[in-house]
């Protein structure tokens, strides 16, 4: 078994060569983990070739070694096969993943998987954009209250000041007849 992790923008590269055995893609997932620890990329891509496919996960431990990758936030881990029946033992550990609340995909290329980070990544840059207009929204529409508020005081104030006048002055007035 061979491996290669490396750290690139927005996301985590690992690639696997020659795999045999569940406990050495478990080694793998775990070294995945640490070099996460250290780049803390939000997203990670897995390319599994020349390996043999597993469909043992559970025996293996594999998806607790996803579950410790993806750590407390759903980091969205893209798993390649370079083979058909990779593929398929990707797929079942999609499966099982997902019904663990993990965010795993399976894919058959490098491109669709990468597609899959920008379509993620565009749909989050939507919802904080649209959470930004709505807190603007939100300030605006306190700041027109504020304002409202202050300019409500000051006509307040000012009526309050011309009763005191009108009072003032009929006090001050010469009553007729006294």
């Amino acid at each position: 078994m061979v491996y290669k992790i490396t750290a690139e923008p927005g996301l985590l590269r690992a690639e696997l060569f020659d795999r045999e055995t569940g406990e050495e893609m478990q080694a793998f997932l775990r070294a995945i983990a640490r070099e996460n620890a250290k780049h803390r990329r939000a997203r990670i891509l897995i390319l599994v070739r020349s390996s043999k496919p597993i469909f043992q996960v559970v025996p293996h431990r594999l998806i607790d070694c996803l579950e410790e990758l993806s750590g407390t936030s759903p980091h969205p881990i893209a798993l390649v096969g370079d083979t058909r029946d990779l593929h398929m033992s990707h797929e079942y550990i999609e499966l099982i993943a997902r019904q663990r609340g993990l965010n795993v995909r399976s894919f058959q290329d490098e491109a669709a998987a990468l597609r899959w980070f920008k379509e993620r990544r565009e749909l989050q840059d939507r919802r904080l954009r649209r959470e930004r207009r709505l807190r603007r929204a939100r300030r605006l529409r306190q700041e027109q209250r504020l304002h409202q508020e202050r300019r409500l005081q000051q006509e307040r104030r000012a009526q309050n000041g011309r009763r005191q006048r009108q009072r003032r002055a009929s006090a001050e007035a010469p009553r007729p007849g006294l």
